[in-house]
């Protein structure tokens, strides 16, 4: 899910500063993830950390902040592409490593908006905190 404008400017410089990084698939562009009742979704945010030399770094952790109203939310590892942007770690954009993901699954019989928040620790102390809004169908 990604933050709008300045935010996700601030983001990305962020990331590359310390070389944490949100990695994302293709979210729609008002940054809600969609899911079908009942069935898993993952979460299009994810987050990682690489090195300078692009090779991966304990993987973060993270602990539910906020439960959805009309769901569950697991926490697990898949494969992501970092996303950095400008600066230092720019270099390692598009490169595969394992990241910290959110699977979504909604009641069977809900329809409508749902949502969690995140709280993520990366191996050297950084925190960042997520949000993700959830359209269920």
């Amino acid at each position: 899910m990604p933050i709008p404008g300045i935010a996700t400017l601030g983001l990305i410089l962020l990331c590359s500063a310390l070389g944490g990084c949100v990695t994302s698939g293709d979210p729609a562009a008002d940054g809600i993830d969609r899911a079908v009742a009942g069935e898993l979704t993952f979460m299009q945010q994810t987050y990682m950390t690489m090195d300078r030399r692009c090779r991966q770094v304990k993987r973060p952790t993270a602990v539910l902040t906020q439960k959805p109203q009309h769901g569950t939310v697991r926490m697990l590892t898949r494969k992501a592409k970092a996303v950095y942007g400008p600066g230092a770690y720019e270099h390692c954009d598009g490169k595969v490593g394992k990241a910290l993901a959110f699977e979504y699954t909604s009641a069977p019989d809900y329809r409508g908006r749902d949502s969690f928040a995140v709280r993520v620790r990366y191996s050297d102390g950084e925190i960042r905190h997520g949000r993700y809004e959830v359209e269920v169908r």
